[in-house]
Order: structure tokens, then sequence, then C-alpha cells
């Protein structure tokens, strides 16, 4: 004896049973990652195999051109999809579904007097079609359509399928064309990001061609001068290139405006001569970028330490140059000290500038010079806010 079912006591129960499982499959299929024609192409193939009708298609509703265009479907000769398109007018069955963001059914479309019966549908002898509205944000997107050859009644199941099957659509393609907008955005921010980066790159060329530009004019000048401007201009050399060495060490990583601060003092203290041997120089700083207005005084004033301590620390013996940078986060403060092991430096030299320009760029960094009393050498230090 067969097995009774549900089904053979209730066929329209069974159909909506149906429906309702099929609601749920395509509710996963249309959360994946499917393109939207391989999503409206499957969506037309399900509502095919549960309605028992043949052909379906979906339609998308084209402003600028006033009509339906078929973008997918199933059951159509070769030429259909992707190329005919209706009208919207009142007399177009799949028209009137838009304009009344409702469903439309049509049980006899060759003889109801309120219809155009097209001539794609001729051609395909259609008798019953049912067309549904595909909504996204509230606006008719398309059309949802199902054309049946034979006359056909659509009862409130038919009508309930068709309709959550377009609303799982739209909500899909809404879905499709938001991803789709964030690559174009995304796609643009990266042409933007790379386009700013080789301008950044040609304005750092620049900057370093006119750096050199002045370093070469200076180095041209110190050759035909007498001993003591000789001296004044590499002084003044020197700080020119302590600027510049600040500018190739910018990071690309913080918008072309922050120095990565140790490489900097490794690459300022490196391109001091020690003008003997036995005179070392050695760097000690956290990983931490500081921005260009922030860098570049705190190099200089590196630059003029340590220049003096090679100048006039050491004797022949030789000696330590040392150079370390720490921060502070708790305070936002940070602090350059440059020490030597030498004899010291003895009471400030006539004339000499370089001490006057540390007070000058400490002020400028809001900061504060310290002379520390040390048993032998020199040891001093600027702390100064990281950032205004």
């Amino acid at each position: 004896m067969p097995k009774r079912t549900l089904s053979n006591f209730d066929p329209a129960l069974a159909k909506l049973l149906d429906y309702q499982r099929a609601l749920a499959a395509f509710s996963h299929i249309a959360s994946g990652e499917l393109p939207p024609q391989r999503l409206m192409h499957h969506a037309t193939a399900q509502v095919s195999r549960l309605t028992q009708i043949k052909r379906v298609k979906v339609m998308r509703y084209r402003p600028d051109k006033a009509d339906l265009l078929i973008e997918a479907g199933v059951g159509w000769k070769p030429g259909v999809v992707g190329t005919v398109s209706l009208a919207i007018d009142r007399a177009s069955p799949a028209g009137h579904a838009i304009q009344m963001a409702a469903p439309v059914i049509i049980e006899d479309l060759p003889n109801d007097p309120d219809f155009r019966y097209s001539a794609i549908l001729q051609e395909h002898g259609i008798g019953s079609v049912m067309n549904v509205p595909v909504m996204i944000d509230g606006k008719s997107w398309g059309v949802l359509e199902v054309d049946a050859d034979e006359l056909r009644t659509f009862d409130e199941s038919d009508v309930g399928f068709l309709t959550t099957m377009a609303n799982i659509l739209g909500m899909a393609l809404r879905r499709c064309e938001a991803d789709q907008k964030n690559l174009v955005i995304a796609s643009a921010h990266a042409r933007e990001l790379a386009q700013a980066e080789v301008l950044l790159q040609e304005l750092r060329h620049r900057v370093k061609n006119n750096f050199q530009t002045i370093i070469g004019f200076l180095s041209h000048q110190r050759r035909h001068s007498s001993p003591s401007v000789r001296e004044r201009l590499q002084s003044v050399m020197d700080r020119v290139q302590a600027i510049a060495l600040a500018h190739d060490q910018l990071s690309p990583t913080q918008g072309g405006s922050e120095v990565e601060f140790g490489d900097y003092l490794r690459a300022l203290c490196s391109n001091i001569d020690p003008r003997r041997d036995g005179v070392g120089i050695e760097v000690e700083a956290s990983g931490v970028t500081l921005p260009l207005d922030r860098a570049v005084p705190t190099g200089l004033i590196v630059n003029e330490l340590v220049t003096n301590s090679v100048k006039y620390a050491f004797d022949d013996g030789g000696g330590l140059v040392r150079v370390s940078f720490s921060v502070d986060p708790t305070i936002g403060e940070g602090c350059v000290v440059v020490e030597d092991d030498g004899k010291g430096m003895g009471p400030p030299r006539e004339g000499g500038l370089g001490l006057t320009l540390i007070d000058a760029l400490a002020a400028q960094l809001g900061g504060r010079v310290h002379h520390h009393e040390v048993e032998k050498g020199t040891r001093t230090g600027v702390c100064f806010p990281t950032a205004l």
C-alpha cells in the first residue's frame, strides 16, 4: 500500500510548501556572491520549475530609453534575452505593473481589450501572463514576468510566491549595486592615491634638486674664499644638508608629511665627518615619526651639537659622541640628548653661532635646552612637544 502524504489530501497545500522551500533556497543563494546576471537567470529558472510555466523573464527598467529590457530569462528563442525591450505605457502588462507598483495578472491576453498583445508574446504563443514589480529602495527596478502558453488562472499562492521572489531578487540586486559602487569608489580612491604618490615623488625630486643646487653653489663659493669664510660656508652647507636629509626621510605612509625620526638621525650623523680617526658617533632612537616642522629644527640642533663635539671635545686620543632620542607618550614630549666623553667644551667661543642657533631652534619648537653637569665631557639635551 503506498504511503499516504499530505499532498495526497491537499494538492494546494503541497504546492504552497514547495513554494516555501524554493523561496528559502533562493534566499540562501541570493545572500551569496552570484553576479547579477547569474542571479536573475537562476531566479527565472526556479520560477519556471515551480510554476511549470516554460517561459519566464526578468526585465530592467531603463529611464533613459523609457523601456523594459529583457535582462534574463528561460524558454525564449535565441536573440530575445539581452536584446528585446518592451514599452512601459499603460497598455503594456509589464509597464502597467511598473506604473502601479503592484502585480498585474492577465489570464487571456490575446483577447483582453485593455492590454496590447506584443509581437514577441505573439511569436511565442503566450496566452496568460503575470507581472510583479522588482523594487529597490522603494523604486521600481524592473519586472519579473511569467508567460504561459495556455490560458491559466493564477491563485493567491502563485501571486505570493512570485511577489516574494521579486522582493528577494530586488534586495539581492540592491546589494550587488552597492558592492559595485563600493568597488568603483575603492578603485577611484586607489587611483587618487597612486596619482598623489606620483606627485609627491615628483615634489621630493624637485626639492632634492633645489637642495643640491644650493649646496653646489655654496661649494663653489667655498673653493674661492678665504680660510675663515670657507669654514663658515661649510657650516652652512652642513645645515642645508641636514634639512635635505629630513626630506629624504619623509614617510609615504603618513601622507608625506612625517619623518621617520630614528632613520633621520642615523642618516644625519653618518653624514657628519669626524675629521679624525678614533672619533665615533652612536645613535639610539626609538621608532617614532615626527612632523616635518618638528623634525627639521630638531635635526639642526643635533647637527650643531654633534659638530661642536667632533670639532672641540676631543684631543688626539679621540672619543665617542652619543645621540639619543626618546618620547614620553603620556605627556607628548620628545627629548634629544647629545653627549661626548671628551675634555668638555669650556666657555662659549667668541662669535660662535652654534649655541645661539640651538637656543633659537629650541624656542621655535616650544622646548627648552638643558646643559647637564657631567664628570667628563659634555651633555646637552633639548625637550619639546612632539606635536603642536
